[in-house]
């Protein structure tokens, strides 16, 4: 008998979330992609040409394409005995997942130079998988799309069926990942209070040197997995740090940072402390110390010996400690899924969306950015702010292409996946997971755009509340891209969108007609002067505000926050020329 098959793994967005260095946050996506590849495979074995998603040619090539994510959701046409189907397929299934994640754990477990507790380890990583599958009977094309629809209910309601197994743990120290889990590094690995400062500096480094872990960090057998496993496919890692630092790197020159690089690192040799694989850009921050040096006497030398280094080559300038995430989804996409009415086509729609996550990781690298996540019409990547934006759009207009051909009714009209974009401003030093849950909710609030399509950006700075714009995509980035240029050419002052700002919040509760306060708004513009000079705005700037707040429809306050967050990609430009005669007395 015929059956589709559907199988989901897990967990995914609390094993993924868990995060507190870029590295965790891309082995989490990997990791659960591996064990879908292995479910995914053995199916194939079972039965070859039976996978409808994901597609098969995505996980069989060679070279790059090796870096292309498995979704954890699995569909195929499986022929079996309904009588034997639970031993034949989904118990080979699930041994196939235990099996590639035991692969994975004896990797990372064989990188670990240090004590640790294996024994806890290995139950904390047995613990962690989730395996669910239904089977519905499928004899014809003809049946494909109810028994889909059945399949897809039966397996909601298998999910929200909780298996309570019993917990594995100690009364160790928890994990600074999770804070669930149960840290498995002897204590004794750990600097004490009344050692000699000379042990402590040893122990700081071997706790980078054997688990990749910063000092006082504790980590579980699953964060030793991340932090240790190792992949092929793995990208070339780049912090946080250093994404942030980038627009600054490229604003001063390859000569001026290579040689500012290098003494800063000097700088640390000669005085013994382990800075492990960190690149370029993480040194250029005072703040980053902590994580190689102890506190005191050592840590605040080193911190004015590097100001001293800083100072040298570009004087006061510093580079932004901010980076952006990006984490796009495909809209529409259930309802032009139930459009495609046979499995055929159905393939022929997950191929399109492989098509488009090979494409991913060449753009993001193109925009200096790495991939977190790309499968299907999923993707997450971090990048620098100078780049950001049109990462976002070449990613949103591939994604169109690729789907285009791909059509269904909605509300009346014929409608192709379009894919919105969620992006967060956040600080280089702010918690990986925290950041990914504020991406995640930008990306929701995309999603909330009229027909989707949608872009939201959000900028989370240390100080203040965060501030979220959203719009349609071409609008709002268009929009956005002539603020960075007006806020680049100093062609307004900064205080301007502040001064509007306090415009609404003084008239909105008043009673005026907004056609008022749109003329007030219009003329607080127009009598400006431009940034730093003695000239009033241009009449371009003029216009361009009249537009967006008459014709448009853009409320007052809308603009003064998309005018505040434009500001934050603005100061990530890198100017070469204003910089021309400062680098050659550098270098001099």
């Amino acid at each position: 008998m015929k059956y589709l098959f559907i199988c989901a793994i897990g967990p995914v967005q609390d094993f993924i979330a868990t995060a507190r260095r870029s590295r965790d946050l891309w082995y989490g996506s990997w990791m659960l992609s591996e064990l879908s590849k292995a479910a995914a495979q053995k199916i194939l074995e079972l039965a070859p040409n039976s996978l409808i998603f994901p597609d098969p040619e995505s996980f069989k090539q060679e070279g790059p394409d090796k870096r292309v994510n498995v979704p954890n959701k699995i569909v195929a046409i499986l022929e079996a005995d309904p009588e034997t189907f639970k031993e034949e397929v989904g118990n080979k299934v699930k041994k196939a997942i235990i099996t590639r994640l035991g692969e994975l754990r004896d990797d990372a477990f064989s990188h670990v130079a240090g004590n640790f507790n294996r024994s806890l380890a290995e139950k904390q990583i047995a613990d962690l998988p989730e395996f669910y599958w239904v089977a519905v009977p499928c004899e014809t094309e003809e049946k494909y799309p109810g028994a889909r629809n059945q399949a897809e209910a039966l397996l909601a309601a298998r999910k929200t069926t909780r298996d309570f197994l019993q917990a594995v743990g100690t009364n160790a120290a928890k994990s600074s990942l999770d804070g669930a889990r149960e840290s498995v590094i002897h204590q004794n690995e750990y600097p004490g209070k009344f050692e000699t400062e000379d042990v402590k500096k040893e122990k700081i480094i071997n706790l980078y040197r054997h688990y990749h872990a910063r000092q006082g960090e504790q980590l579980s057998g699953v964060d030793i997995l991340k932090r240790l496993g190792e992949s092929e496919a793995a990208p070339k890692f780049h912090s946080t740090s250093h994404i942030a630092a980038l627009p600054f790197m490229q604003k001063w020159g390859k000569e001026i940072t290579d040689k500012m690089i290098t003494e800063i690192r000097k700088l640390f040799i000669d005085q013994n402390w382990n800075i492990g694989e960190h690149e370029g850009g993480a040194l250029l921050y005072e703040s980053r110390l902590t994580d190689w040096v102890q506190a005191g006497s050592d840590q605040e030398a080193l911190r004015k010996q590097l100001s001293m280094i800083l100072q040298k080559y570009v004087g006061e300038s510093r580079p932004s400690p901010y980076y952006a995430l990006l984490a796009a989804d495909g809209d529409n996409m259930g309802v032009v899924i139930d459009a495609q009415k046979g499995s055929a086509t159905h393939r022929n729609l997950s191929h399109a969306l492989s098509e488009f996550a090979k494409e991913v990781h060449t753009i993001v690298e193109k925009y200096q950015g790495v991939t977190v996540y790309a499968g299907g019409d999923d993707v997450l990547a971090y990048l620098p702010l100078h780049t950001a934006l049109n990462c976002a759009r070449e990613l949103e207009n591939t994604f169109s292409k690729k789907l285009e051909v791909f059509k269904a009714q909605k509300d009346d009209k014929d409608i192709s996946p379009t894919l919105s974009t969620g992006i967060v401003v956040a600080h280089h030093l702010e918690p990986l997971s925290d950041v990914l849950e504020l991406a995640r909710a930008a990306e929701k609030e995309a999603k909330k755009v009229d027909g989707k399509n949608g872009m939201a950006i959000t900028v989370s700075k240390r100080s203040g509340a965060d501030r979220t714009i959203s719009g349609k995509y071409k609008d709002l980035n268009d929009r956005i891209q002539r603020l960075i240029s007006f806020a680049r050419q100093d062609a307004i002052s900064a205080g301007t969108a502040y001064e509007l700002q306090e415009l609404h919040r003084v008239l909105s509760g008043t009673g005026i007609p907004p056609e008022g306060i749109i003329r007030e708004a219009l003329r607080i513009v127009g009598r400006k002067q431009e940034s730093g000079g003695g000239q009033k705005v241009s009449s371009a700037v003029v216009e361009a505000f009249k537009d967006w707040l008459e014709v448009d429809g853009i409320e007052v306050d809308e603009l003064t926050t998309e005018m505040i967050v434009a500001r934050m990609f603005s100061g990530s430009e890198i100017p070469a020329e204003p910089l021309k005669q400062e680098k050659e007395k550098v270098l001099a």
